[in-house]
């Protein structure tokens, strides 16, 4: 006997290893789906969407007792970060209810109850994740074109967070995801335009909270000044114990403020590969 596998047997295994690995999927899928709750919520957007703004508004609604008590620092106490590691919101038994985490790399979203889905202008979701990343890596001579082509080829930067989804094929999948699962789409720059009305439609979805005095509360302590007197006095969640030292988490808050760094080629690639998903939420390219 040579010990080698004749063609047949060859089909045969890997007929075999591919229905193990269905059942394998399906099951993981089930247990995933057991440990949610009927009204837990899964918050979903690229990095830089205002994910932070949005859930720290939304632990002001969720914490309306005591909302003093949410600062840039402890957000993640009322929404917690579970990004890429689904299976740990079994972590949080005792987070009251609607529990709402935050999840910048979905892992079964077929089986979340329901999603708030936050989409930004990608534009200036990378532009400021690209000073993120500066910050978080240190390397100062990283040039804006270099960050850009990595994030299109690859949808993400490998050596940081290599699970994230590209920003346009995030989109579509979350578009065509609310057609038949329960998704709420917001877009920041809505956010930005009318903070009190779409706070209160994300309450109502996410089961919070939403009578004007807490709403007013919530987008008062929400403001870009307010949320960067935060992290001056107290740190950023994302920056712990800084307080500013290199940088500010709560960069700039601003809808266009990527025209001062964006040009050029990068601007052009970006719109070019994101048209599509860029003209399905009404972004308007310029080259």
């Amino acid at each position: 006997m040579s010990g080698l596998l004749t063609t047949a047997e060859l089909a045969v295994e890997k007929v075999a290893g591919a229905i193990n690995y269905r059942l394998s999927h399906r099951r993981l899928h089930r247990e995933m789906a057991s440990l949610f709750r009927p009204d837990d919520v899964m918050f979903v957007g690229h990095p830089k969407s205002g994910n932070t703004w949005m859930a720290y508004m939304l632990a002001v609604l969720h914490n309306r007792e005591a909302p003093e008590a949410v600062l840039t620092s402890t957000v993640g106490r009322y929404v917690p970060v579970v990004h890429a590691r689904d299976f740990s919101i079994r972590d949080y038994p005792d987070l009251a209810a609607p529990r709402i985490f935050r999840n910048e790399g979905p892992t079964y979203p077929d089986v979340y109850p329901r999603t708030l889905y936050i989409v930004r202008d990608p534009r200036a979701a990378l532009v400021s994740y690209y000073h993120h990343c500066k910050h978080d890596t240190g390397e100062t001579d990283w040039s804006l074109d270099d960050f850009v082509e990595e994030m299109l080829e690859y949808g993400c930067i490998r050596r940081l967070e290599p699970f994230l989804q590209r920003w346009d094929r995030q989109v579509i999948d979350w578009n065509q995801r609310k057609q038949r699962q329960r998704v709420h789409v917001v877009r920041y720059e809505d956010l930005k335009s009318d903070c009190p009305a779409q706070l209160r439609a994300v309450a109502r979805v996410c089961g919070l909270p939403g009578d004007d005095a807490l709403i007013e509360l919530a987008v008062q302590k929400g403001s870009f000044g307010e949320m960067r007197k935060q992290e001056v006095e107290h740190s950023a969640e994302a920056f712990p114990g800084e307080k500013g030292a290199k940088g500010f988490f709560m960069r700039k808050g601003e809808v266009e403020g990527w025209r001062d760094e964006l040009s050029g080629r990068p601007l052009k690639r970006i719109e070019d590969e994101f048209a599509e998903a860029m003209s399905m939420m009404g972004y308007k390219r310029v080259t």
